[in-house]
């Protein structure tokens, strides 16, 4: 009973353990740093923890078998030979068959569950971040990133112990958790490298998703694997004398988790394949003699090509021996030979390509110059939710003072714009550029927002919002350009573009109705001065001309007054000389103007006028004929 070891149990929780252990760190790495790269090593821990469980069962029920086989073999030493524990007899080998049973039914509904389970949550969480626009930042990363990289190295070292004991007899089932340990450990140094750059502002917003969608491939194209054991187990032939293999061990990960694995899995392919010892032909024995040393000689190669180094069209170099640069002068483009790495170094920068940078604002994945844009969607100043990582700015607001609203009040009015502004630039001087200062992006994007805040203290809000923002651009791009040539950032703005100018995100509606109230009454002032325009020539045309019209009837009463008395005075004057002809002749006169269309009969004055009857034919004609006409009398000529 003393020879049976405890050593593959005690492994088996051990494995275990740890497994459970770097499961709630990658939990706290998930929630602390929203490091979505962490949920693939979240799930290979927990399935570390699995396998780790299922490694201690076959030790169980081994240790069981193992102790039946004990208890019978000294029942024997002292009874002999009993039909009780015939070999024939296997129903009373209950441990033993517990075991068969363990790893024949158990273990492969295990392993297709959890292939399943494992496909299912990968690909819900793939959908689900592809339905994601964005991935939030972690706001301490640098902590996270080492405690993902110390659980990194903890694992490759743990691994590395429980594969090295899966050799031991009785050990065999650690394997396959010892193998998800070292996934685990690379699917942690995922996360750190995501948190890393990130704390070092390098492609802020794309490597976490990149990072988290490489692990979870990893994680899907392994939980297909396990499906593919379960059904490869079917037909897989068995040989005389062979090893054990746990159903859940993936011959993807031993390729890389047990030395020489690379060469044991070929080997063991095509021993499958052809259905004989392939691996002890003369061939395959020369293939493994020489493959190291053709690696070697591959590494070599690749390291001398290191030696060569082509500099685009769009790009300069600065050569380094040593760490130390040898010229100021860019390498211009073309190809050059240099010592290998890390002896020496040609560093290469896209000096004529325009790069671009936020201001008012951290860089998001819209900023990034390799990242197209990921959505057309527009969104209103009066949006409810926060959608942009502008900067607030203080603006001098001298609409309510120009309006007349504050003629009482002397104090400074003052608004906050929102302003996220692009700018472009693009390498003038390398030297400057790359070795003066440590990240002159960033240096840049400081001096800008400087020089934007100084702008801003002294600007209009309405003028920067409207007609002053094409004025307000150039002087930018002046200060900018002036700042960073005194602070030799070797580089040349390019174009400074004030689109992301807004009021703050929550108060769009009531900008909105403040805009609207001062258009109303702009709208309002601008009708009255219209109306004040119109009413005032027509009010000074209708004096002009009532004064015309009361100096013309004054005019024409005084002179026709005169002109009639001059004319009564003439007048008396003819009377006086011959009262009868006066009276004739204003009769007459009478008669002529005021009797001008009138018909009149003029009859000869006669003595026995009152004998005589006149017959007048008052008919008119409405035109004369050939008979009205008076032709005389005529008297036929006598012979």
């Amino acid at each position: 009973m003393n020879n049976i070891s405890t050593r593959p149990r005690n492994l088996s929780w051990g494995i275990t353990f740890i497994g459970l252990v770097l499961f709630f760190i990658g939990l706290y790495i998930r929630s602390s740093a929203n490091c979505s790269a962490a949920i693939p090593g979240i799930i290979a821990a927990f399935t570390t923890v699995l396998l780790g469980l299922i490694a201690v069962g076959r030790t169980y029920f081994s240790g069981k078998q193992a102790q039946e086989e004990y208890a019978a073999a000294e029942y024997r030493k002292q009874h002999g030979k009993s039909e009780l524990f015939d070999d024939a007899d296997e129903a009373v080998r209950l441990a033993a068959k517990a075991n068969r049973q363990y790893v024949k039914f158990f273990v492969p509904v295990f392993t297709i569950l959890l292939g399943l389970a494992m496909l299912a949550l990968g690909l819900g969480i793939w959908f689900t971040w592809k339905r994601s626009d964005v991935f939030p930042v972690a706001p301490h990363p640098l902590s996270m990133a080492i405690l993902a990289s110390c659980c990194c190295i903890g694992t490759l070292i743990a691994g590395s112990f429980f594969v090295g004991a899966s050799r031991e007899k009785g050990c065999r089932w650690l394997r396959p958790s010892g193998a998800w340990l070292f996934l685990t450990g690379f699917l942690y140094l995922l996360s750190g490298t995501a948190l890393f750059l990130e704390y070092f502002k390098k492609f802020t917003l794309r490597i976490d998703p990149l990072m988290a969608e490489i692990g979870m491939v990893i994680v899907i194209i392994l939980a297909v694997e396990l499906l593919l054991n379960f059904i490869i187990e079917f037909y897989r032939p068995r040989m005389p004398g062979e090893e054990e293999r746990p159903l859940p061990e993936s011959r993807l990960l031993a390729l890389f988790t047990e030395p020489g694995g690379v060469a044991r899995n070929i080997a063991a392919s095509l021993d499958y394949q052809f259905g004989f010892q392939v691996s002890e032909a003369w061939f395959y024995r020369f293939l493994e003699r020489t493959m190291v040393p053709l690696l070697a000689v591959m590494l070599l190669a690749f390291w001398l090509q290191t030696c060569l180094v082509i500099v685009d069209t769009d790009q300069n170099g600065i050569r380094e021996i040593f760490g130390r640069v040898t010229s100021q002068e860019p390498l211009p483009p073309g190809l050059y030979c240099k010592l290998p790495l890390p002896f020496e170094r040609i560093y290469r920068y896209p000096v004529e390509q325009v790069r671009k940078i936020a201001i008012g604002g951290h860089e998001d994945e819209h900023d990034d110059p390799e990242h197209a844009l990921h959505t057309d969607r527009i969104v209103l100043w009066d949006f409810k939710e926060p959608h942009s990582n502008a900067s607030h700015f203080i603006v001098a607001d001298t609409s309510d003072s120009e309006s007349g609203s504050n003629i009482y009040n002397s104090s400074l009015h003052m608004s906050i714009l929102s302003a996220h502004i692009p700018l472009y630039f693009k390498v003038k001087n390398l030297y400057d550029y790359a070795y003066r200062h440590q990240d002159s992006s960033k240096s840049l994007k400081n001096i800008a927002c400087r020089e934007l805040i100084r702008y801003m203290a002294g600007a209009d809000f309405t003028g920067v919002l409207g007609h002053e923002r094409h004025q307000a651009s150039t002087i930018l791009k002046e200060r900018i350009q002036e700042a960073s040539d005194q602070a030799q950032l070797g580089i040349e703005v390019v174009f400074v573009g004030l689109v992301g100018l807004h009021p703050p995100m929550g108060v769009g509606a009531a900008f909105d109705n403040v805009v609207a109230a001062r258009e109303i009454q702009l709208t309002e002032k601008l009708q009255a001065e219209t109306y004040a325009a119109v009413l005032k020539p027509a009010t000074a045309s209708q004096v002009h001309i009532l004064r015309n019209a009361a100096e013309a009837y004054k005019s024409e009463r005084s002179k026709v007054s005169e002109a009639e008395s001059e004319r009564f005075l003439s007048q008396l004057k003819s009377y006086q000389a011959s009262p009868d002809l006066f009276i004739l002749s204003s009769y007459l006169d009478v008669m002529v103007n005021q009797t001008r269309n009138t018909r009149k009969y003029v009859l000869a004055s006669s003595k026995d006028k009152g004998q005589e009857v006149i017959i007048l034919n008052l008919e008119k004609k409405l035109k004369s004929s050939l008979l009205d006409l008076n032709l005389g009398n005529f008297e036929k000529p006598q012979d």
